[in-house]
Order: structure tokens, then sequence, then C-alpha cells
């Protein structure tokens, strides 16, 4: 044993003798969590409320930490992703450089693996992503990237879902895809494709679109050839106002046939996707059991900060930046490795759960050197070994009068 453990060991014990708890004996520890955000760029629409779900966290934990005299507190630091893995990457060094021992974020797939190569393996840096396409799980991430969010490979299930019920079976049914030119839509379109056929459905397509082009009239054309049964478009909230609009401008298309995944999941549809783009369309999106105490308490914290409303998978930032704060409080640490070292231990199956409705007992647990079973908001994250979630829940919804309402819930799995 070391000089410095000795003492610390020590310093404990006698803490104990005279009646103090072993919180009140340690060091108390000060972990900083980068919140990298869409705040420009073609996620934007998603930025405000990210950043709004790790605000709460943090304020949430500090207060359950607070409450219980376990010495954990959280700060965050912020930057503006832009959409762009060498801007991204720039980001995450000036929140590194601001002390961050882990990171929510970013949102797009690229710019992840921009930062983890660059920058998050080499120092043991938990990162968060928000992105769901499976090309995160090409590089060799050493154990530093976990997702609340539900990778596409569980989505593209959700998706063939909706449709089927939708049509009430894929046997014979022409699915016409079209994907903007990202991993995001390579991969999802990939993985509905094999699920669909599997099923006995028919594909066409896919039709590929670069976002970057003046317009998509030709494109939308081709995804309403021979009057398929149902489209599935993947795209981001910029060009689809663009890639919308083009689709009805054929004459041909029903947005009733229409199925979208989660970055086209909008509480209310922005003003500047025309309505008949996306009236009576479906989609699929993360989700939480509304009728949990945890995601009560969630939208009851939600409500009273006011500003943005809900948008996809703001309770899985929620449950990333908690998962933090309680990893640091494991490991009685702010240290990057130390965080990433304790993930597994505070999501682990058969474990005594926790929530965020006793956040304060779980602080208090885990600080205590036991191993626990978080269930978040979004549900409970048993990691496989690639830091994905095995389990997933999915709300399939349906755009009434611009709003989004959400019909089922159904859980996907690996």
């Amino acid at each position: 044993m070391t000089r410095r453990y000795f003492f610390l060991a020590a310093g404990a014990a006698v803490a104990l003798a005279f009646g103090f708890s072993a919180a009140e004996a340690a060091d108390p520890v000060s972990v900083t969590i980068g919140k990298l955000l869409e705040l420009t760029g073609p996620l934007s629409e998603n930025g405000p409320s990210q950043d709004k779900a790790v605000t709460i966290a943090i304020d949430y934990a500090n207060q359950a930490a607070a409450a219980a005299g376990v010495p954990v507190k959280a700060t965050a630091v912020s930057a503006d992703a832009q959409g762009d893995p060498q801007a991204a990457l720039s980001a995450a060094r000036a929140l590194v450089a601001k002390g961050a021992s882990a990171i929510i974020g970013p949102s797009i797939t690229p710019e992840s693996i921009a930062i983890a190569n660059g920058l998050t393996i080499q120092k043991k840096i938990t990162l968060w992503p928000v992105g769901t396409s499976m090309r995160l799980r090409t590089i060799k991430d050493e154990g530093t990237i976990f997702r609340t969010v539900p990778p596409d490979s569980l989505q593209a299930y959700a998706l063939k879902t909706a449709l089927i019920d939708k049509l009430g079976d894929a046997k014979g049914k022409l699915l016409s895809i079209a994907y903007r030119n990202e991993p995001y839509g390579e991969g999802l379109s990939k993985d509905l494709t094999a699920a669909w056929t599997a099923k006995g459905g028919k594909v066409q397509g896919p039709v590929v679109f670069d976002p970057a082009q003046a317009t998509f009239d030709s494109e939308a054309q081709q995804v309403v050839d021979n009057n398929p049964d149902a489209y599935v478009v993947i795209d981001y909230p910029d060009t689809f106002a663009k890639f919308g609009a083009a689709l009805v401008r054929t004459g041909k298309y029903d947005a009733t046939k229409l199925v979208v995944p989660d970055a086209l999941a909008f509480s209310t549809v922005p003003t500047n996707i025309p309505p008949q783009a996306l009236e009576g369309a479906r989609g699929t999106r993360g989700g939480s059991d509304v009728s949990t105490e945890a995601y009560k308490l969630f939208d009851q914290l939600w409500q009273k900060a006011g500003g943005v409303e809900h948008f996809a998978l703001d309770a899985n930032s929620f449950d990333s930046a908690t998962l933090v704060i309680l990893a640091a409080a494991a490991a009685h640490s702010p240290d990057p490795a130390a965080i990433a070292a304790k993930i597994h231990d505070i999501t682990k199956p058969g474990a005594t759960k926790y929530s965020p409705t006793n956040l304060g007992e779980a602080l208090k647990a885990v600080w205590g050197g036991q191993p626990i079973d978080y269930v978040g908001v979004a549900g409970a994250f048993e990691f496989a070994a690639n830091g994905d979630p095995t389990i997933s829940r999915f709300d399939i919804y349906e755009y009434k009068s611009g709003k989004l309402n959400v019909i089922k819930q159904i859980d996907a799995a690996k």
C-alpha cells in the first residue's frame, strides 16, 4: 500500500470511529461534463433539447448528492459541433481543455468517429453520442464509447414494425427507400432492406441524394415511381424541408404512406417543412415508458425548466449525464479512465436497481462501493461489450395537424 492510500484509509477509519460517514471523510469529487451540441448545421433542431436535458440532469444530480451527503458535484461546459467532423473535433478539444471528463454528443456519426480517433480514445474520455449509426462500431474505441440511444440495428426493426403496423403485412408489398448520403442513412437503409425482404417484402431503390445538391425533383420522382405501398425517407431536418417539398410537387406523393426515423421526429413540425409532406406520416424514435415514475419525474423537471419542447432522445441524454455522475461517484474520481472503468458496475445485471426517483440512494450505494443497475428515464442500460444497449424501447408515432402523436410503443432487442 502506498503512503497516500495508507493515510486515506487511516483517515477514513478515524472518521468512522468518531461517527462521521465515509462520504464526509473522503475528498469531494468535482466532475465536468462536456456538452457537444448541434447548435448549427443539419441537426440544429435537436441542439436546444439536448442542452436542456443535460442541464436538467446535472442540476438534479447535484441536488440529490447534496441531500444524500455524497460529496460529488457536476458542472458543464458547452460547444457547438456544427454538423462537421473537423469542427466537432476542434470543439471537443476545447471542452477537454476546459476540464471535461466525459462528453455528451455529438449527434452525427462522422463527428463522433473524428472525435474518438483524434482525441477521446487516447485520453480514455467516455463519449456518449446521440448518433445511432452502426458505422460508429467500425472503430476500435477501447471501451470509451457508450450509447444510451438505440443503435440503428434496432431502429431498423422498429421501422419494419411500424410499416407492418400500417400495411398489415410485408409480403409482396413494395417499399421505396431514399436516404441522405451519410452513414446514418446508408446503414439504416441496409438493415431495413434486409428486415423487410426477410418478411417477404420488396424494396425499390434505395434512392441516394447529396444534401448539397440544388434540387431534389429527380430523386423525389424516383421515390414515388411504380406507386409503392410505402416510402421510407431517411433524412435530416434541413434537407427534408427541400426534399419534402419536392415529393409534394410530384403530384403522386401521399404522406400517409411515409414512415421516417428519429432524425425527423418533431414535437411540432417546423414551419419550413410543407405540411403536406408529413401530415399523416408515421415514424419511429427512441422512446420511454411514460407510465413510469422516472419518466414522470423527468417530464416534471422538463416542464418546470421551461423553454424548448421535448425532442427525440432527450431522455437518453439525461440518462447519459446521470450515468457519468454515478460513475464518477463510484470511482471517487473525475479521472476519465476511472469513470470509464465504472460504467459496467453501475449498469450491472442482477444488482440492486435504482432510478432517477431515488438517485440520492443510488449515489450513496456507488460511493460505498456497491454495484447497481441504473434504470433510467429511457429504460435499462445493460450495455453490450461494445457499449450499446442490448434492448431499446421505441415510439411509433403519427403526425396529426402538425403535431407528433405517439400511437404505440415497442421493445426492440438484439
